[in-house]
């Protein structure tokens, strides 16, 4: 076993960073995750200290992903930042011809960002568990299959045998695959057929966070990391809200075109708002913001009263009035062009921004539970159903516990001390010896329990 496979399955506090896409802006989150490691670097006196120390997992889409790459490297923040400056100049700098632009249907060629690619990751393979220093997943999406891929590196993964080969460059590449931008990728599934890979943010993972945490905890994935607030901690982060508000007036005289410009926004909008909602409701959010105004933040609103774990959303508006807050007073005409993925002249800006908005939000007292050092061991421990842990396990059967049992006719859930337990029509309502409810499958129960003669 490797030091990086010890790493992803040893029990304690597990931490997990997530990147949006957004292209160009993704320089924006570099002034959150400078500050952070900064942070991180002042708290534990170590002025060497890297972001791929503290986080055990590591996932982008797009340009997040060539971030949540180098990262998982061991490339400090600042390091990172100065590649993209290099990066989104050379990438975004020269626009392809009018006609390939009309017959290919691409703005921009492949071949600045495979050649940038090449130089920061080498040969470095999906695998490479030396020079791969965490959990790194990287999301992209599979244009004929219309499927979203979360690739990853735990070495237990079921399909880690045969992606383990891939090129990372190769990887980011397909992830960062924006159509209308860039051809896609092509890369070869386990089965050998060639498959076509576009810019991961196509999907509902722009904002992959949700769904790194049901990588790091449903029993299909290969992590099976404890949950808790106090167990988990997820980081997020954006490349900049863009305010899309207008007046009514301005959809008044829409025609086809018009309309079809603003669907991509009206989906990416939701989606990202639909990740925010389920990740608040599921955690403990110190950094929780308003849905809408009939929900509000969710604040004391965790699903089943449980909250599964810790979670910072760091971003920031670009918008006027949130702006003017960070000490901007930009005119008209540049506000119109911050959103823009693809232009460059706005990095030195985007970067500065980031900076601020990291200075102003993100607080040490977020972190406090979640120290670089690993907590000792408390002698608890975490069991999934189905693996096997070496244990011995003796012969035992039941004592003769009196229990009160209803047949339902009818679906049916019970709230219990563990959470919501859902029941079909037939199954058995069965009421504890201390008046607890739970449900016991028909089959089972036949199994399980005999009519007593006990009242």
């Amino acid at each position: 076993m490797t030091k990086l496979h010890d790493r992803l399955t040893a029990p304690g506090q597990k931490r997990i960073l997530s990147l949006d896409g957004g292209g160009i802006r993704g320089i924006l989150t570099l002034g959150f995750l400078e500050h952070i490691e900064e942070m991180l670097a002042k708290e534990n006196n170590d002025p060497d200290f890297r972001l791929c120390d503290y986080f055990d997992l590591i996932g982008g889409t797009s340009t997040g992903s060539i971030i949540a790459s180098c990262l998982a490297i061991g490339m400090k923040a600042s390091e990172v930042k100065k590649q993209y400056f290099e990066l989104g100049t050379k990438i975004f700098g020269l626009k392809t011809g009018f006609f390939q632009y009309l017959f290919k249907g691409v703005k921009y060629d492949n071949k600045p960002l495979e050649i940038a690619l090449k130089k920061f990751f080498g040969d470095i393979t999906l695998g490479d568990a030396e020079r791969i220093h965490t959990g790194l997943c990287i999301f992209t999406k599979r244009a004929e299959t219309f499927s979203t891929w979360a690739i990853h590196n735990h070495p237990d993964g079921k399909f880690f045998p045969q992606n383990k080969d891939w090129p990372l460059w190769q990887v980011i590449m397909a992830s960062a695959a924006a159509p209308t931008y860039f051809l896609p990728m092509f890369l070869k599934d386990s089965s050998g057929e060639q498959g076509a890979f576009i810019d991961g943010g196509i999907s509902m993972v722009n904002n992959p966070s949700l769904r790194l945490f049901l990588l790091a905890s449903l029993n299909s994935y290969p992590f099976h990391w404890r949950l808790g607030k106090r167990n988990m901690l997820m980081v997020s982060l954006g490349t900049g809200n863009i305010d899309q508000r207008s007046s009514y007036s301005a959809f008044q005289k829409n025609n086809l075109m018009a309309w079809a410009a603003k669907m991509p926004e009206f989906f990416m909008h939701d989606a990202n708002l639909s990740n925010q909602l389920i990740m608040q409701i599921l955690s403990d959010s110190p950094t929780s913001i308003s849905i809408d105004s009939e929900m509000g933040d969710l604040k004391g609103s965790a699903f089943l009263g449980y909250q599964a774990l810790t979670y910072l959303r760091y971003n920031v508006w670009l918008a006027e009035q949130d702006l003017k807050g960070l000490g901007y007073n930009f005119s008209t005409s540049v506000m119109k062009t911050l959103g823009e993925m693809d232009n460059p002249k706005n990095m030195n800006i985007l970067a500065e921004i980031g900076e601020k908005a990291a200075k102003k939000y993100i607080l040490e007292d977020h972190f406090v539970d979640f120290k670089y050092t690993h907590p000792a061991p408390t002698g608890e421990s975490y069991f999934v159903s189905y693996k096997d842990y070496g244990l011995t396990f003796e012969p035992y059967a039941k004592k003769d516990i009196p229990i009160g049992a209803c047949r339902i006719d009818h679906d049916f859930e019970i709230m219990t001390m563990e959470g919501l337990m859902r029941a079909k029509a037939g199954d058995y309502l069965i009421k504890g010896v201390r008046g607890e409810y739970y449900a016991c499958d028909a089959s089972v129960f036949k199994e399980t329990y005999a009519k007593s003669a006990k009242a």
